[in-house]
């Protein structure tokens, strides 16, 4: 039997450890500490928690639009926060179970790389059977899958001391809702926050270094981004950066380039993530790291150590949980078969929890005019579709990106009502190759958001029936 060493029980970590036993490997996960990783516990789910209860305060503010009255709206902060940590606890004991299920040996310590199938383990860690090891120990095994994941990037601009000053990891576990919160970094991390504490109440302010938010976008979602944030009531500055940092005992001030200052009751740092790979032993065994310390692997998810595989935020962008899914799966089939399946990069839905929401998927239209790419561009906006009229969120628009005449769908985006969860018909297309002609083909129900898709391809193909 093969025997498979996962360092990390992240996404990509207890996805690989799970489809390895699936396989037949005996596997052992060493995590020092939650499973699920940041996106469970520290990210995705967390968040969308928050975003969901800031969505319900929203509404019910709203709810006199609707013909609804509620004499009083008003936010519990303390339950709200409580209802984020449950959802979060109940699906990392559904992480947990999935494991204990497939027979995965779960460490809880740190755990670093020894070598070709060995992992040392810190003293302290503790075994799946409870057996603590004072003075540590090693594990050995036919292969090692490196998932330790990323964390937030800490500028050096600001003192780390100050607990006003915050990573997303602080501010997931903050007490109140301040009354101004500076949010430096426009991009998903970034916009998410500011459309949660903008709904809770906070003075938000998002100054970005570069010429617009979400700067992986196309320039026409990030403008229309900036002008729903401003019409939401939050402050953006673009192609600003902090210069410097002023603390006072209730306020931190920050002083922009061009003569401009922002003055918040606290701050969120947002500038990115980076890998977690320092310390734990991976060019010392002989994996080679790219400047910034993501570790280099090839489409197998192969280091360049034998035996040694990588998968998630560790081995590089991009960073999402979903494509952590995807390529622990993929190191995992080469670990426990000895075979040499590929990641697929070719569709990556990115998602965007702002309000509006973003999706993207393929080829950008602006990406294709830099490159050259002879494109149509196939487009509707919301404020036709009947269900966003009835839900009185008709702000946004789908853009697809395809051959002329209406050939292949090469790539989307999309601003709007629950795109994220629209995306992925157009992900489908994409990989599957199909035609404008082919979604026009597929009838979608009416009244539903997912209309806007099958307008706009008709549009694209000179046939809308409502868009001119």
């Amino acid at each position: 039997m093969t025997s498979i060493l996962v360092l990390g029980g992240g996404p990509a970590g207890y996805v690989a450890a799970g489809r390895a036993a699936q396989l037949g490997a005996e596997v052992t996960l060493v995590e020092a500490r939650e499973v699920g990783g940041t996106c469970l516990n520290r990210g995705c789910i967390p968040t969308k928690a928050m975003v969901a209860g800031a969505a319900r305060l929203h509404e019910a503010r709203r709810a006199a639009e609707y013909g609804v009255l509620v004499p009083e709206v008003g936010l519990d902060f303390a339950a709200f926060m409580a209802r984020k940590e449950a959802a979060t606890a109940q699906l990392r004991a559904g992480v947990e179970h999935l494991l204990r299920a497939r027979k995965v040996q779960v460490v809880a310590g740190r755990g670093t790389l020894a070598g070709p199938g060995r992992v040392s383990l810190a003293p302290g860690a503790v075994l799946a059977d409870g057996t603590a090891l004072a003075d540590g120990g090693e594990l050995e095994g036919d292969a090692v899958i490196l998932a330790s994941g990323s964390e937030p990037v800490r500028m050096d601009l600001f003192d780390w001391r100050d607990q006003r000053v915050m990573t997303s990891d602080e501010l997931l576990e903050i007490d109140h809702v301040p009354a101004g919160l500076a949010i430096v970094g426009g991009g998903v991390i970034g916009c998410e926050f500011a459309s949660v504490f903008n709904r809770l109440g906070s003075e938000v302010t998002v100054i970005e270094m570069l010429p617009q938010l979400l700067p992986g976008e196309d320039q026409r979602v990030g403008r229309s981004l900036q002008q729903a944030f401003r019409k939401a009531g939050i402050a953006v500055h673009v192609k600003t950066a902090v210069e410097s940092v002023e603390t006072t005992p209730d306020r931190v001030t920050l002083h922009l380039a061009g003569g401009a200052a922002v003055t918040a009751e606290a701050v969120l740092v947002a500038v990115g993530r980076r890998p977690v790979s320092a310390g734990l032993g991976y060019e010392e065994a002989g994996v080679r790291t790219a400047p910034g310390g993501f570790v280099v692997v090839v489409e197998t998810c192969r280091t360049s150590l034998p035996g040694v595989f990588a998968a998630g935020d560790v081995a590089g962008p991009p960073l999402l949980a979903h494509w952590a899914y995807h390529q622990g799966a993929v190191a995992a089939e080469n670990a426990a078969t000895g075979s040499r399946l590929e990641v697929d990069r070719s569709v990556v839905p990115n998602c965007v929890f702002s309000s509006p929401e973003v999706a993207s998927c393929g080829l950008t239209e602006d990406r294709a005019k830099a490159e050259g790419v002879e494109h149509e561009v196939a487009h509707v906006r919301f404020n036709g579709n009947s269900k966003a009229v009835c839900d009185g969120d008709a702000d946004g628009f789908v853009r697809i990106v395809c051959e002329p005449d209406g050939g292949r769908v090469l790539g989307a985006s999309l601003f709007g009502p629950h795109v994220t969860e629209l995306v992925h018909e157009l992900a489908l297309a994409i990989r599957n190759r199909l035609t404008l002609e082919d979604v026009a083909a597929t009838i979608h129900a009416h009244p539903t958001l997912s209309e806007a898709i099958g307008e706009a391809v008709l549009s694209g193909l000179g046939r809308g029936v409502h868009s001119i």
